[in-house]
């Protein structure tokens, strides 16, 4: 932002020297003509000359020509994309010339890698880099904000709209079936613990919105990110780098005078596009629909709707209004969201002298949901100071710390229905509120959004430290040392409270959940970097390398029932009568690690990068703990050959190719091991008839497990055009993963339920592009586009198993995924030959019709086009207006074995492109993102858009649609549906989209 300075005195000054200096003085300015050239000396066109520290300028012509007004003694700033930009004085008024040289930088720009830096130019890796712009930064709330859509092959996916909730982050695809497909984050050189780790809920079968645990690193501290895509890039950090790994780097301070930086954002957060639903007079028809006694509990009088209680429904007596309940229609959608303003405040003063430099930053965000009662608090504090201990020694140190206080909501549970979550009550609940003494209350119905506004609470208290230290001496010239220490505490506290209006609550006379969590991790790392001159023709750069990583964490649950006192909700686990310790998570391990890394540079065009890593980890036993990590990679800048060095318009053409081997080891540790546990089914005595304690294993051990291996290769392509105003990259990979490291279920003879096996192996095979463009770049007017595309496909190669009868799909290699639900069951499939996760359930044909039912049973149409039969759905006779479903096996009976391949929730391809337009001092910005052929299951085509006995109420579209012995529809089955607990392909749907995620209109005020 620019600044104006006023100093009165200096100002008298120079008012009073006007005074006295005779008028012919300004006689001196005049025009001041000029050319401006580049380094072959010819004409730059449209190149900026602008009078220093003015607003005057203009732009040259189609000869490099230009004239301003100005006088001798004035410094001019040209410049033009692609030069580095020059300040000349001008010492003549005429015949000015002005060489531009092209700007380097773009290429000699420091790039953050693994456990070193790098010229741009000279990378040989996939990776990515980004300076987060300032505005940009002010307005995110979390480093996903910052990454999705920026990134060709990165995907954010995030399961809840929450503040403060998780995102997941995938990069190529996911390496593992089972295990932890998060990338690496490395902050400050600290390797941080997997952003996938989350603490227990300890409630069964409960969805708990997991929190961001990234969430107090403040988007505004960060001054770059480094995404390391490839093998040759992330086999540097050996086991934790199959994912990918993101590095960032915090702001530094800078010699010089002490800068201020204030940032204020606001924002209005609207709810939109709420589900259209079903009326209070669509509704009583929609209920009346189900009855065939001809005594309904609704009635609808003029404009009154009158409700009956389910046990006087033969008693309505329309002149009696004692007989029943006029009631009021409510939208329960509009009941719990809300406008939400949100407000995010950041702070910075940075600064320094030649030998200390400074960066200290205090941030504070109150971000508000839409849902009412939940929202974001957090305040961060960070300070990162450099300071020059001798000549040759410096230390860099970084601490930060945030408070963070989360109010969320419930994310439902495997039982599904509308007890489970507020927004699935408001959506499920009919739309009115129960009188009083409704002996119709049921623990589903007795359960409204009220509930969850008035007896529920989920409040989570976070507390973060971080702490790094990096220590550089200077040996001699070109050998470093560099000893970095660094460690990261967390402490999370949360409690959920279910009172006796919620059904959590009712069953058990009040229920609290606590959660605590205690994670840490320290890094010790020792880094010897030598870097020299091979005579006049190469130039090599060496890393050798120990480090250790110790990581922690603890999750502790404790819960509490039969409540004697309810005011004291969260904080009165001591007024529980039945307090239960469940036994704790633990998850220690330690890895010990070292590298080495060669890069060597001939003739500044050609380049080759060679890296080893071993890893140990305490996860697997003592024969397995060591994984060997290498990876090399050679790149040609054939835009330095001679026979292209006279092409005016290229100014970069490099051609990458790389192959490396990553690892993974995200098990639990201890899985090796035989663990012991108490178990209250048996019981012993001993002689004095006192019960003994029972410990049994509680695992079946495997000390054969050993690392997942992913072994990439990857073919790329860096160019930059037209000054740089085009440049682009290009990247082809291909990733396999050998020794996936499986939960295998075991037969009950086994005494187990599961355990770990290292078998199969996974592809990933994509291209990604990204370009970026300066289209217009003038004195007033500035129009660039960025924009990235990545397409990844995913195949299960080998699974290790003999073939399983899979139904309609044959004999087949796999396994079933896990549970959706109890309303749902098994929906997703893991198949040898095809992509991870496909969705699997029954296939549907629309509405069974009168005619449809034959003595042969319902008709549908087979595959091939010929007529099919089938008599019962799991056991239930199908009836005119029930979902008429294909019996895919032939075998006249639709059941399990009919389930098909329904859906995809791999993303075809995904894409991002932002753009900035400016004139003068206005910018125009705006930031777009799109997922294309993805599928998802949408479980409110379930409850909400399937019309049946079991369905409260449903959507308008549904009601509308849904068939009746008048309308025979093809849409939507009819009221008396029974709706069975599967997953159907009508709950599937394309989830393809294209967001607009930000508009901006700036404008810097001088």
């Amino acid at each position: 932002m620019k600044q104006i300075r006023f100093k009165v005195h200096s100002i008298c000054v120079f008012l009073m020297f006007l005074l006295m200096i005779p008028f012919g003085a300004f006689a001196q300015q005049g025009m001041v003509t000029g050319q401006v050239v580049d380094e072959k000396g010819e004409s730059v066109i449209g190149a900026t000359v602008q009078i220093k520290e003015t607003s005057d300028g203009t732009i040259t012509d189609f000869d490099g020509n230009f004239s301003l007004k100005a006088k001798v003694g004035n410094t001019l700033v040209v410049s033009y994309v692609g030069y580095s930009t020059q300040e000349v004085k001008i010492s003549k008024q005429t015949g000015n010339r002005i060489v531009l040289k092209e700007d380097a930088e773009v290429l000699d720009e420091v790039v953050v890698v693994g456990y070193g830096t790098a010229r741009k130019g000279d990378l040989t890796g996939a990776l990515t880099t980004m300076k987060p712009d300032a505005n940009d930064a002010a307005k995110a709330t979390s480093l996903d904000n910052l990454l999705s859509g920026k990134v060709a092959g990165l995907v954010v996916s995030s399961s809840s709209a929450m503040a403060g909730s998780a995102s997941s982050i995938t990069i190529r695809g996911a390496s593992s079936l089972r295990g932890d497909n998060q990338p690496l984050y490395v902050i400050d050189n600290v390797p941080q613990a997997s952003a996938g780790e989350f603490a227990s809920s300890g409630i069964s079968g409960d969805f708990q919105i997991n929190q961001d645990p990234l969430a107090s690193l403040n988007p505004s501290d960060i001054e770059d990110i480094t995404i390391l895509k490839d093998a040759s890039s992330t086999a540097i950090y050996g086991s934790r780098g199959a994912n990918g790994v993101i590095l960032i780097t915090t702001k530094k301070g800078k010699q010089g005078k002490a800068k201020v930086n204030v940032s204020a954002n606001f924002t209005i957060a609207e709810p939109s596009k709420l589900l259209e639903m079903t009326n209070l007079y669509e509704h009583a028809a929609y209920i009346n629909s189900r009855v065939s006694n001809g005594q309904y509990p609704f009635y609808v009088v003029g404009d009154e709707v009158r409700y009956v209680f389910n046990d006087a429904l033969a008693n309505y007596d329309p002149n009696n209004p004692e007989t029943y309940h006029i009631i009021n229609y409510r939208n329960w959608q509009k009941e719990i969201y809300t406008s939400a303003f949100s407000q995010n405040y950041s702070l910075s003063v940075s600064g320094g002298t030649d030998k200390t430099t400074y960066y200290i930053s205090a941030n504070f965000k109150d971000i508000n949901g839409t849902v009412k009662q939940t929202g974001l608090k957090q305040g961060d504090l960070r300070a990162n100071i450099g300071m020059d201990l001798s000549k040759s020694v410096h230390l860099n140190m970084t601490l930060s710390g945030s408070l963070r206080q989360n109010n969320m909501m419930a994310g439902g549970s495997t039982l599904g229905g509308s007890t489970t979550a507020i927004s699935r009550t408001a959506l499920d609940y009919a739309p009115f509120e129960m009188p009083d003494g409704d002996p119709s209350f049921s623990s589903e119905n007795k359960t409204t959004i009220f509930s969850w506004l008035n007896d529920y609470e989920d409040i989570a208290n976070d507390k973060t430290f971080n702490a790094s230290m990096d220590l550089s001496w200077n040996i001699m010239k070109g050998l470093r040392y560099n000893l970095r220490v660094g460690g990261n505490l967390n402490i999370n506290d949360r409690k959920r409270w279910y009172g006796l209006q919620l059904y959590q609550g009712m069953n058990n006379n009040g229920y609290l959940a606590l959660t605590d969590l205690n994670k840490s991790n320290v890094s010790i790392e020792n880094v010897l970097n030598y870097n020299t001159k091979l005579g006049s023709v190469a130039t090599l750069d060496a890393t050798v390398g120990v480090t250790y990583d110790d990581y922690n964490f603890l999750n502790e649950n404790t819960n509490g029932s039969q409540f004697t006192m309810f005011d004291l909700r969260e904080n009165g686990l001591h007024m529980a009568g039945n307090v239960q310790h469940l036994a704790p998570i633990q998850k220690d391990y330690q890895l010990l690690s070292y590298l080495g890394r060669i890069n060597l540079t001939f003739l500044d065009k050609y380049l080759i990068t060679a890296s080893l890593r071993a890893d140990g980890s305490s996860k697997f036993g003592k024969g397995n703990r060591w994984g060997y990590f290498p990876s090399a990679s050679v790149a040609w800048r054939m835009e330095q050959e001679e026979f292209l060095k006279e092409v005016d318009w290229l100014n970069q053409l490099k051609v990458r190719v790389s192959y490396g081997v990553t690892g993974n080891q995200s098990i639990d540790p201890y899985s090796t091991f035989s663990m012991y546990g108490s178990d209250g089914n048996y019981h012993y005595g001993n002689g004095n008839g006192e019960q003994e304690s029972v410990l049994q294993i509680t695992n079946l051990p495997n000390d054969g497990l050993t690392w997942e291996k992913t072994a990439s290769w990857n073919a790329g392509l860096d160019f930059s055009l037209l000054r740089s105003r085009l440049s682009g990259t290009f990247d082809f990979y291909v990733k396999r993963t050998n020794d996936l490291l499986i939960s295998r279920s075991l037969p009950g003879s086994a005494g187990f339920g599961s355990t770990y096996y290292n078998q199969g192996s996974l592809d990933n095979k994509g291209v990604e592009f990204s370009l970026t463009a300066q289209v217009i770049d003038t004195k007033d007017w500035k129009w660039s586009i960025t924009g990235n595309i990545g397409k990844n496909k995913s195949k299960i190669v080998n699974l290790g198993l003999l073939p399983t009868d899979f139904g309609c799909l044959g004999e087949r290699i796999g396994y079933y995924g896990n549970s959706l639900g109890d309303h749902f069951g098994v929906g997703h499939v893991f198949l040898q030959g095809e992509a991870p996760g496909l969705f699997l359930g029954y296939v549907t044909q629309g509405i069974v019709q009168p005619e449809d039912i034959t003595d042969q049973g319902v008709k549908f149409i087979k595959d091939d086009g010929t007529i099919g039969y089938y008599k019962d759905v799991n056991g239930s006779i199908p009836a005119a207006g029930d979902i008429k479903f294909v019996d895919k096996d032939g075998n006249g009976s639709v059941n399990t074995s009919d389930r098909d391949i329904i859906g995809n929730p791999n993303p075809g391809f995904t894409y991002g492109f932002q753009t900035s337009l400016s004139w003068k001092g206005l910018t125009l910005s705006a930031a777009f993102n799109g997922v294309q052929d993805r599928d998802v299951i949408n479980v409110n085509n379930r409850y909400i858009n399937t019309p049946g006995q079991k369905a409260g109420t449903v959507s308008k579209k549904a009601f509308e649609g849904m068939w009746t012995p008048e309308n025979h529809s093809n849409l939507y089955p009819s009221s008396n549906f029974i709706v069975q607990n599967m997953v159907m392909d009508r709950y599937v749907e394309d989830a393809s989209y294209l967001r607009c995620s930000d508009i901006t209109l700036l404008e810097f005020n001088l």
